[in-house]
């Protein structure tokens, strides 16, 4: 199987990111996006799982949302209350 790696846009990946929530819990997240987001806003893909974002899902979760975010989209990689970083 190959793994495209030319995408319409270029990419910017923030590994580590935090979302904080009202009670004062942050859950740690990984996003993609297109490197000119900030200036083109962009709908987003939000993926939360049970399952750190460093371990298990390291490997689809490289091949999966680099190509959304290749093709116009922020993915975000969320990790669930209490299963993260």
């Amino acid at each position: 199987m190959k793994t495209r790696t030319d995408f319409p846009r270029a990419i910017r990946l923030i590994e580590h990111a935090e979302i904080a929530l009202s009670d004062g819990v942050r859950l740690s997240a990984m996003i993609w996006l297109p490197k000119d987001a900030e200036e083109k806003p962009v709908p987003a893909i939000l993926e939360y799982l049970p399952y750190r974002k460093r371990d298990a899902t390291t490997e689809r979760d490289a091949l999966n949302h680099p190509y959304f975010a290749g093709h116009g989209y922020a993915a975000i990689r969320v990790d669930m209350r209490g299963a993260g970083d």
